[in-house]
């Protein structure tokens, strides 16, 4: 059963790809959603600064993320039953609230200047933990909205404007960092996460679908568990997660150090770098609606993953700061492929009743990063960055070619007609 907003509620100013746009609730959430990436991609860039900053160390700055993504693995098990059973409304405005109250808190330590290290984590542990909740009841209320036909427009409009974050965002962390320094940064981190907040508050209260099995958590878990493994494009949509995490998304955390020990460049020349990638994924979002309906997703998801891994590879033997941003243009033609398609093959390859468990599965697949993120910032200390970054992703990318070649009924995952 799908609880599609009532149509009486819809206008029709919008057709093709951007007919979602036509349901109120769906444009208040794209709304919310855009200042949600936005504030993460500002703090992503702050705080890798400030703790190079603060400690000169890649593995603090590992450390913090390691902070940030281990909730990831922790809650990922029981994300889905428990967005099942208080609503994914309910469980966003919670989330949002956090969000909020953490940026307040180390804005106002770092003005009154007292803040340390162990604050950063903790803030980082909290900011992980909301997040493994709210990204899957973010994702997984999509259907709810715009029924299972226009997930995936749905889906191309959500990560349209992600990827404008993706832009804007590192920007303005390093011009903000540059400008007002790291408190004044946090408060317009909590200013964004604030207003994200209300735009939340006016999302019109759906019914709370309850799975047959929600009384028993545990019998919840391990129903998503074997249901992932029993459906291929899911099971393959996993796998390549998990890979992907642990071995290429790592690079963010060593974005500082390249930044300024190889390419000598301070907060602006970072913020440079943060937008490469999310240049490269505009022009990914657009090859992406061209080949829809040609090339099937599965296929478009694990070439994508290949093609961002392929271009780290190079940008972590590159010492120019210009071809480095370059190849971080390239990375992102991969990261639209693998972000678009990797919610859309879960959701519409999800019955209703398994749709939140089944984006559980990839919140704990997403949950792999914390020992990546260890382990590329024990390798970095001892061996450098490049060689770390390099190891990585040349890694990450013959397994996702593998199991991409391997998983047949992935590979040919197609859009439901």
């Amino acid at each position: 059963m799908e609880f599609v907003t009532d149509p009486s509620q819809k206008s029709s100013r919008f057709t093709g790809t951007f007919q979602p746009l036509n349901i109120p609730d769906y444009r208040r959430l794209l709304a919310s959603n855009t200042l949600w990436w936005q504030a993460m991609w500002i703090e992503m860039i702050v705080v890798g600064w400030l703790v190079l900053e603060l400690t000169d160390s890649p593995f603090q700055i590992a450390l913090v993320g390691f902070y940030r993504s281990i909730p990831l693995l922790i809650w990922g098990f029981i994300s889905g039953p428990a967005i099942d059973h208080l609503g994914r409304r309910r469980i966003m405005l919670i989330s949002q609230s956090i969000n909020f109250g953490t940026s307040s808190v180390i804005a106002v330590l770092l003005w009154t200047d007292n803040l340390a290290f162990w604050h950063l984590c903790l803030a980082a542990f909290l900011m992980g933990t909301t997040w493994s909740f709210d990204w899957p009841a973010r994702r997984s209320y999509l259907p709810d909205l715009v029924g299972k036909t226009r997930t995936v427009d749905a889906m191309i409009l959500e990560n349209a404007t992600s990827i404008v974050s993706r832009i804007a965002g590192p920007f303005l962390g390093g011009r903000l960092i540059h400008d007002l320094g790291p408190a004044g940064t946090y408060v317009v981190l909590a200013c964004l996460s604030g207003v994200a907040l209300l735009v939340l508050t006016r999302l019109s209260r759906l019914p709370i679908q309850q799975p047959a099995s929600q009384g028993n958590p545990f019998k919840a878990v391990l129903e998503g568990l074997r249901y992932v493994r029993h459906n291929e494009p899911i099971f393959g949509s996993f796998l390549i997660t998990i890979f992907m995490n642990y071995l290429t998304f790592s690079y963010m955390t060593l974005l500082p150090v390249f930044a300024r020990d190889i390419l000598d460049q301070g907060p602006v020349g970072l913020g440079y770098l943060g937008m490469g990638n999310g240049i490269g994924a505009v022009i990914g979002m657009i090859v992406i609606n061209t080949l829809r309906g040609r090339v099937p997703n599965g296929l478009m998801f694990g070439v994508g993953a290949v093609v961002q891994s392929i271009s780290l590879f190079a940008f972590s033997h590159s010492t120019s700061f210009w071809l480095s941003f370059g190849l971080l243009v390239c990375s992102g033609l991969g990261q639209a492929a693998f972000s678009v398609m990797q919610s859309s093959i879960v959701l519409t390859n999800s019955s209703d009743e398994m749709r939140s468990r089944a984006m559980g599965s990839i919140v704990l697949g997403i949950g792999a990063g914390p020992p990546g993120r260890l382990q590329i910032g024990a390798l970095a200390e001892h061996f450098g960055a490049p060689f770390a970054l390099g190891s990585h992703t040349l890694t990450c990318a013959i397994l996702c070619l593998v199991t991409t070649a391997l998983l047949r009924n992935f590979r040919r995952t197609c859009e439901p007609p």
